[in-house]
């Protein structure tokens, strides 16, 4: 049988061969490793890069903070001499967005009693507003709210602009903030008990001016909610005195709402906006441009004008 002995010597003499080509495979590929692509992260070199570049960012954005607390610091320090009186006498409508930050609003209506104004009243907007799925629901609220008197405009198509339209026929005016008129409270009471807005008391004073308060950055897949923002804060400035839509830092980026405004050349001119409302800078700021639209002087402030 000498075929079959000739064909397990011939296996069993090539297993050590294919084991030592195996281990010096192995052996070259760590060397080629160790000399090359890992040597790139491991040189003492490279790790002392790093670090400086480290180092150079964390000084960098030191020198960032220091200079916005000092810009903050002077802004706060100028303030009344800043505004002085220019909002004497003028009340002013707050509305909530819902990703609003309560402490913007707070420091945004301190910064209005600074200049001389009043706070006449808060409205809040849900969520509900800008949900997709509710938005046939909003127009039919809208439309059957109008009061006797009262004309939407037709160019007028979505929903949150028409609802924005709406609010700034009941709540704001010109000269002289309105008396309450029964159909304003129905017109305000039918959309609270619809679940789009929401405030405190029996109804919500009338107004000269007003302030749309609303967040920072809109991720993409929310880009409906910053576009309706914006577009409720525009219809809503076609009333009264002047207004002014203030986001925080981000607000002016991607699908932001303040993005919807400047973007758009009929309204750019028509709504002040603020970009960086979660500064002092950008509080102040907001009661400046608030203060100069009621002047028909409209103004973009913040980080992302342009």
């Amino acid at each position: 049988m000498p075929g079959p002995s000739r064909r397990l010597r011939s296996s069993g003499a090539r297993r050590p061969a294919l084991f030592w080509a195996a281990v010096l495979l192995a052996f070259a590929v760590g060397v080629a490793l160790g000399g090359g692509v890992l040597a790139r992260f491991t040189t003492d070199g490279d790790l002392k890069d790093l670090r400086t570049k480290v180092d150079q960012l964390e000084q960098s954005n030191a020198a960032l903070t220091d200079r916005a607390r000092a810009a903050d610091a002077f802004a706060d320090g100028a303030a009344p001499s800043t505004l002085g009186r220019s909002l004497a006498g003028v009340p002013v409508l707050v509305v909530v967005a819902p990703s609003a930050d309560r402490g913007d609003v707070a420091q945004i209506s301190r910064r209005l009693t600074q200049g001389g104004g009043t706070v006449a009243g808060t409205l809040t907007l849900t969520a509900d507003l800008y949900a997709e799925d509710k938005a046939e629901r909003l127009r039919g609220v809208v439309d059957n709210a109008v009061p006797n008197g009262v004309t939407l405009d037709a160019a007028l198509v979505d929903p949150r602009a028409r609802a924005g339209d709406l609010l700034g026929a009941v709540l704001l005016s010109e000269g002289a903030a309105k008396a309450p008129s029964t159909g304003r409270t129905d017109a305000l009471a039918a959309l609270k008990q619809a679940g789009f807005v929401d405030f405190s008391g029996p109804t919500v004073p009338g107004a000269r001016a007003a302030v749309i308060v609303t967040g920072g950055t809109v991720p993409g897949e929310r880009a409906g909610e910053g576009q309706g923002i914006g577009r409720l804060a525009a219809a809503l400035s076609r009333h009264g005195d002047g207004a002014v839509l203030a986001g925080r830092t981000g607000s002016s980026q991607g699908a932001g709402p303040i993005v919807v405004v400047r973007q758009d050349k009929a309204l750019a001119p028509e709504l002040a906006t603020v970009d960086d409302a979660d500064t002092v800078v950008g509080q102040v700021s907001t009661a400046l441009a608030l203060a100069q639209a009621t002047r028909d002087d409209v103004r973009a402030y913040g980080t992302g004008v342009r």
